[in-house]
């Protein structure tokens, strides 16, 4: 169906016509018309028509009437699909919340072919539930205005009854998901009220043998609408006006326009027809929506076909082209509707289906091969995109994990790639669009539940985005870029990569220039590398919130100076917070870029990482932290042995420009250790509290100034002297 609608939309040949249209007033308020024709599909008519179109414009007729506007019928499956389609969600993922609701007991089962109230449900406990929710005023509305009886649809049946609410929730409660129980409640709420009504107006005019007229209508009774907000209701009021009357032409259009092709499917309209068709089930149809856009063989909404999805359609319907028809699957839907009624034997139509099945697979299994060369043919012009410009061989669209990329079939003789967006962004697939310049196809990327993100040419993207990379390049010139092109050398980092003897060479330009170009590249590249760790690292810490997305955010620093995760741990918190992130936000950037920083300046050092995390998480965070704590303090705290942590002060030490610290061997920290824990009163916290005074033997404990040792330690100084005393020394 959708590769048919798609076969219609291609071979559709747009057809010109005209619509005439004037706009006149009465008291001050306006009123377009429309000639009585409606559309011109002859140009000469239409111009004739419009010159034939003068005043005076005379009223030749007021009809006013009314319409009935009916209450919606309750919710089946396919109409919740249906109107959950208008707010925003997907047919599979309002078939799973709406289970997740049915599960949690807020309404009922969500699959049902009834549009029937059952004399069994008790509408009014309904109500009296959900006076206990925020609905309360629209149910008083609703018992004030109830309708005789509830509205009915075409479809009746004995297994479930339509949607309706089932329990009280709340907003909060049920966050996103919300949305649709709201909806279920106000179907439910609208199936009971009255019908809306509507005046309606039409006035027709006569200028000069040319008949024109303008249609109005104004709500009257809003009826059911006052609980049901999802349907359009505007207003078109139109002016009071009498037969005969004369009215001035304010502005007079001949409009050109075409016919336009049959839309596409949209998810739900998709559903509406399946079931019109007897394809699938209640249960069933959103997941086969669902499985053909896993499996690639459609995608957007509305939908279309992949070319994958095109070659599999148009092999099985040249091999096997029973399984192609919808009457095969609408003939077993039938049957077992049949066995449900007792129409047919649960046998006779097992048989059948047997007899039909292997009619499929007698099509099928000759032409196995054949099929499926078809089918992998078509998925590699699916991912074709045209000559690469280095080359001329072909670039396709790769994928790796998450990543996706469009690479040259000549690799690795020929390395040219240009990077896509990953994944989560949408798989990337070519467009029917092809760039008049690269004679490349466009890319588009299609992400599920998201409109396609058209992305053009990749290759004049990947032109455009190099140019503001060689803007920060002092010895780039745009005569240097076209060069650059005209060399096919088309990225920052072809030439960052490059020889200078080669690039001077290919470029015509002399050695001195090539060298600083390359560094530049590389300056530039290195730039780049570091603002995304930064814009990275500060997503981390800073949700994006309704008009501030990190993007922003990252502009906000880089109107500070702010581009690296340094430039944070430096910045003030009052600068930080001009771009828009709050005190404690700032505060936590602030602290954890310093942290950041100091990791990896540690790891420079040649702080492994193993003992660099023992280190953070005993408190000992920069190179300063653990320069000023005494090796014993920290060989303790981190749990990391003497050696070790002496080798990593000496190597900050050094990195730093500072004093050598005392060295200490594992020898000589052991055999202090049992002098101290000798002395009477000092266990593992008072030994702790020692090594962070810088005591960790008899000796140090008898030449330390007490005073000292006590601040340093935590000790009181009297505790000290007492350790002094009873070390003998």
């Amino acid at each position: 169906m959708i590769v048919d609608r798609e076969r219609e939309i291609d071979s559709f040949i747009p057809e010109p016509y005209w619509e005439i249209s004037l706009t006149t007033e009465k008291d001050g308020q306006q009123i377009v018309a429309r000639h009585a024709e409606g559309r011109f599909t002859e140009k000469k008519a239409a111009e004739a028509a419009y010159k034939g179109t003068k005043e005076p414009l005379v009223i030749t007729e007021v009809k006013e009437g009314k319409r009935a506007d009916r209450a919606p019928t309750p919710f089946d499956t396919t109409q919740f699909i249906v109107a959950a389609a208008r707010i925003g969600y997907s047919a599979a993922n309002a078939m799973r919340v709406a289970e997740e609701l049915y599960m949690n007991g807020f309404i009922s089962y969500p699959r049902t072919d009834n549009t029937i109230y059952p004399p069994s449900l008790n509408l009014e406990s309904i109500l009296k539930t959900l006076e206990k929710t925020k609905f309360a005023p629209d149910v008083e509305w609703v018992r004030k205005n109830k309708r005789a009886k509830p509205t009915e649809g075409k479809k009746s049946s004995t297994d479930h009854p339509p949607i309706h609410p089932t329990g009280v929730a709340t907003e909060a409660e049920l966050g996103e998901n919300w949305k649709l129980y709201e909806l279920v409640v106000r179907r439910f709420l609208a199936t009971l009220s009255p019908d809306a009504e509507w005046a309606t107006m039409r006035i027709a005019m006569d200028a000069t043998g040319q008949n024109y007229i303008a249609t109005g209508s104004r709500l009257t009774t809003p009826g059911w609408r006052t609980v049901y907000p999802y349907s359009d209701a505007k207003d078109s009021i139109l002016p009071v006006v009498k037969k005969g009357e004369k009215l001035k032409i304010l502005d007079l259009n001949l409009e050109e326009k075409q016919t336009q092709p049959p839309p596409r499917y949209s998810q739900s309209k998709l559903i509406q027809v399946m079931e019109e068709l007897g394809l699938g089930t209640k249960s069933t149809r959103h997941e086969v929506i669902q499985k053909l856009i896993s499996r690639k063989y459609i995608e957007g909404n509305p939908l279309r076909p992949t070319l994958v999805g095109k070659a599999v359609t148009e092999s099985l319907e040249a091999h096997a082209s029973t399984i192609t028809r919808p009457d095969m699957t609408q003939k077993l839907e039938q049957a077992m509707e049949a066995i449900k009624i007792r129409d047919k034997s649960r046998d006779g139509v097992i048989d059948d289906s047997r007899k039909m099945l292997h009619q499929v697979f007698d099509e099928l299994e000759p032409n196995e091969a054949v099929i499926g060369q078809e089918i992998m043919d078509q998925t590699d012009e699916e991912l074709t995109l045209g000559p690469c410009p280095v080359c001329g061989n072909d670039l396709r669209i790769r994928r790796k994990g998450g990543s996706q990329f469009i690479g040259c079939n000549g690799y690795p003789d020929c390395t040219f790639n240009i990077s896509l967006p990953g994944t989560m962004w949408g798989s990337a697939v070519r467009t029917k669009n092809v760039c008049e310049i690269h004679k490349l196809f466009h890319v588009s990327l299609i992400a599920k539940g998201s409109r396609p993100w058209e992305m053009g040419c990749p290759l004049c993207q990947l032109i455009e985005q190099q140019k503001e990379h060689y803007a920060k390049m002092p010895s780039m010139t745009e005569q240097m870029q076209q060069t650059l092109l005209d060399c096919k050398i088309f990225s920052l980092y072809e030439v960052s990569r490059m020889e200078p003897e080669v690039f001077a060479k290919k470029t015509g330009i002399n050695k001195k220039l090539a060298d600083k170009l390359i560094q530049e590249a590389n300056e530039v590249l290195n730039f780049i590398r570091k603002r995304s760790e930064c814009k990275k690292f500060m997503k981390q810490y800073v949700p994006p919130k309704r008009g501030r997305s990190h993007t922003k955010v990252m502009n906000g620093f880089s109107d500070s100076g702010i581009n690296f995760i340094e430039d944070v741990a430096l910045a003030s918190v009052d600068t930080l917070k001009k771009t828009g992130l709050s005190d404690e936000e700032a505060e936590t950037l602030k602290t954890e870029a310093i942290a950041l920083v100091a990791k990896n300046q540690l790891k420079d050092i040649g702080v492994s990482t193993v003992s660099l995390k023992r280190y953070q998480e005993s408190g000992f965070l920069t190179p300063e932290d653990i320069l000023l704590a005494h090796p014993a303090y920290l060989s303790l705290k981190a749990g990391i042995s003497i050696d070790t942590v002496t080798k990593h002060v000496s190597l900050i030490a050094e990195a730093l420009g500072r004093p050598e610290p005392e060295k200490i061997s594992k020898k000589a920290l052991e055999t202090g250790k049992n002098e101290l824990t000798g002395l009477h009163g000092v266990g593992d916290s008072t030994l702790e509290n020692l090594y962070k005074a810088g005591i960790y033997d008899k000796k140090t404990l008898a030449a330390a100034d007490a005073a000292k040792a006590a601040m340093l330690s935590g000790l009181s100084k009297d505790h000290v002297k007492k350790l002094q005393a009873a070390s003998g020394i």
